[in-house]
């Protein structure tokens, strides 16, 4: 009876919540609107002699919210600039943190619609981008990665393409709405 006692006494009196080693960690752990900034790059594999399968560089743009210490989600657009045209992909991001230190791994998946200005109907396509990346956490509000994946899109002349691409951002966090 008296080791049960200690055990529930030692289990209620534990923090609720996790305080980090540094406030700019406590700051990113906690839950609230995020904007994620990247410019990115990408080769293309296999069939790349069709337009919008070589190569294509990428700014892109993701406004969501943070759920928890590891996870966050939103929806992001950009500019993609291929060697056939431009695409303006509209998407959904989640991205997951491994850990809560100054520097962590991360996990994300985008999908959406790249949509062509010039031709809709014949050269939009669908696309899903699996990555990972590490994070750096540089301050209360800000923190900068690097990421790698491989993005498949399907639509357009060549029906499917796919690409290995690396991304450079920057994310910034803001009050949670409950605060605003």
């Amino acid at each position: 009876l008296l080791l049960c006692l200690v055990t529930v006494a030692t289990v209620t009196g534990q923090p609720q919540t996790r305080v980090a080693r540094t406030p700019k960690l406590n700051y990113d752990w906690r839950a609230g609107y995020v904007n994620i900034t990247e410019i990115g790059g990408a080769l293309g594999l296999a069939t790349t002699s069709v337009p919008f399968s070589k190569s294509y560089f990428s700014f892109t743009t993701v406004n969501g919210y943070q759920f928890s210490r590891n996870v966050k989600g939103g929806i992001g657009v950009g500019l993609q600039f291929h060697n056939g045209g431009m695409l303006i992909p509209l998407f959904i991001d989640g991205r997951f943190n491994f850990s809560g230190q100054d520097v962590v791994p991360v996990f994300g998946i985008a999908g959406g619609v790249a949509m062509s200005a010039e031709d809709f109907n014949g050269q939009s396509r669908i696309f899903f981008n699996p990555t990972v990346g590490v994070k750096y956490v540089a301050m209360t509000k800000v923190a900068f990665s690097f990421s790698t994946g491989l993005m498949v899109q399907a639509g357009g002349a060549e029906m499917r393409s796919s690409f290995i691409n690396f991304k450079l951002g920057v994310e910034f966090k803001g009050k949670p709405l409950k605060n605003l």
